[in-house]
């Protein structure tokens, strides 16, 4: 069983959120849905959960006040046995993300896999890049937060920081790392992180024009999904 865990906190998003779980091939799969904004209408999203078999998606709504590890871990905490997925919910997620991802850890390469080369694809330029290209199928010390998947045995000896504002997945990965947990980067296909053209909207705080100059064009278009997959 494979635990998708969604932190949102953008009422605009919701379509992007079930999107990317329906999206996927892997068939043995739960979808646990956080929101973390006062604002939020929690009964649109479980409106949306009730159109699939009892319990395969969840919503709980937290305090807008509790930081992302906090929801993280009350998520992952009600997760059955198995294998978490961490999706962001303005991400772009491929049918096949999930399948590769699990994959990788059920043929013993890593407890904590995900993509440490990325796709990023910049809206307001039309600009599919590439990000850290050339370090695909390898043991990295960090992967993209975004494209976490790991056992849930795993965070059963090292939870996420509950109180940090930024950087609560490189945290814990570091974390992870010291108490000799190996962390294996996949293919940079299936994934594409998109960047909107008001940056600042993002966790991430990089200028679009400072994070294009760290990557390699792969092209501009207004469709990237036939690029990636």
């Amino acid at each position: 069983m494979i635990t998708v865990i969604a932190c949102t906190m953008r009422s605009s998003c919701i379509d992007n959120v079930f999107e990317n779980y329906d999206r996927q091939l892997w068939q043995d799969k739960q979808m646990i849905i956080v929101l973390n904004n006062d604002k939020m209408d929690i009964e649109l999203y479980r409106q949306r959960a009730s159109q699939y078999p009892e319990n395969e998606v969840r919503v709980y709504q937290l305090p807008q006040k509790y930081m992302l590890g906090k929801c993280l871990n009350y998520a992952i905490n009600l997760a059955e046995d198995g294998l978490i997925a961490k999706f962001d919910d303005d991400d772009y997620y491929g049918p096949k993300f999930l399948s590769e991802t699990a994959r990788a850890i059920k043929q013993g390469w890593a407890s904590i896999v995900g993509k440490h080369t990325a796709y990023l694809y910049f809206k307001s330029k039309q600009a599919l890049m590439v990000f850290r290209r050339g370090r695909e199928w390898s043991y990295r010390r960090s992967v993209k937060g975004g494209t976490l998947v790991f056992k849930k045995s795993v965070w059963k000896r090292v939870p996420f920081p509950e109180f940090k504002k930024n950087g609560t997945d490189s945290g814990w990965l570091g974390r992870c790392v010291r108490r000799g947990f190996r962390v294996y980067s996949v293919s940079k296909r299936h994934y594409v992180c998109i960047r909107r053209k008001n940056w600042s909207s993002h966790t991430q705080k990089k200028s679009t024009l400072r994070y294009m100059s760290q990557c390699r064009l792969v092209r501009r278009t207004k469709n990237y999904r036939p690029y990636v997959n």
